[in-house]
């Protein structure tokens, strides 16, 4: 733990020449996950060259390296610092069902740093209830927990969210769901078209959502350059829902995320093995 206390402790200017050298070691040498990179980015866009695929790569691997040293930047930034980085536009779609004791739900995906986005969301006001997945490593679960909490943030595991929703429904605060990782139960999983491919989309945005009337708000999270960020919210959904169709607000999310992705493709995480599985014959409608 000292080690990454003092790392956090350096200025930025240092920590990004460790992210340049780390970003060489990842692209250069090591070449992390990089057939599964090229593969996500044929397959997302096959409209686009070898070469525009390439640079799309080498944008990502550099933000890759950026998005870790930021992560550990986490354990000193101070709130000052988090508000000058992170620029969050219609903060007022959110204050105006919060100021009205409405609880809300955050979906987004894993573009830019969105663990900043955790302290700006915390740091502007906002309740926070952040959805994770314990990691299997003791020590970097405790260390996610705290650079995750420090500016408030209430961490549930993700096998626990319906039950903890449940006991904190009185509760007026955000519940932050990163939306676009893969369902651990593929039977009970939605399918669409995603990223022009046959994606899953875990279920629980839309379940908690309807069973809790909320109203559901994207965070795109967008890199505007190195350090600084620009957190735009936009509404997906609100109650009723009855006139909506089954999935229409998970479907909201995933066309919204998309395009975006589109718009900004070297900041999407795309070293994960996002479609590793395939709809089998009796999932498909």
């Amino acid at each position: 733990m000292l080690f990454f206390k003092i790392l956090a402790a350096l200025p930025f200017w240092m920590l990004y020449r460790i992210s340049d050298f780390a970003y060489f070691l990842l692209f250069r040498v090591i070449k992390y996950r990089k057939k599964v990179v090229l593969e996500n980015l044929r397959n997302s866009f096959p409209e686009k060259s070898e070469k525009e695929i390439n640079e799309i790569a080498k944008g990502f691997y550099h933000h890759l390296a950026d998005v870790f040293i930021e992560f550990f930047k986490g354990l000193s930034i101070s709130a000052e610092e988090v508000t000058q980085r992170v620029q969050v536009n219609n903060i007022e779609v959110v204050k105006k069902y919060l100021d009205n004791n409405i609880p809300i739900i955050f979906v987004g995906g894993h573009q830019g740093n969105w663990e900043w986005a955790i302290h700006s969301v915390s740091l502007n006001g906002v309740d926070l209830d952040v959805v994770y997945q314990k990691l299997s490593s003791p020590f970097f679960d405790n260390l996610t927990y705290q650079i995750r909490n420090r500016f408030g943030a209430f961490l549930i595991e993700r096998k626990d969210t319906i039950k903890v929703t449940i006991e904190r429904k009185d509760k007026v605060r955000a519940i932050c769901l990163a939306a676009d990782q893969i369902p651990s139960h593929l039977k009970s999983a939605y399918w669409t078209n995603f990223l022009n491919q046959d994606s899953a989309f875990f279920t629980g945005p839309e379940r908690i959502a309807r069973k809790f009337d909320y109203p559901v708000i994207f965070m795109e999270f967008v890199r505007k350059k190195r350090g600084y960020y620009d957190m735009n919210l936009s509404e997906i959904a609100s109650p009723p829902y009855e006139n909506l169709s089954s999935n229409e607000i998970l479907e909201r999310f995933v066309q919204t995320l998309d395009a975006s992705i589109k718009q900004n493709p070297s900041s999407y995480l795309w070293s994960h093995r996002r479609w590793k599985h395939k709809r089998s014959i009796s999932e498909e409608v």
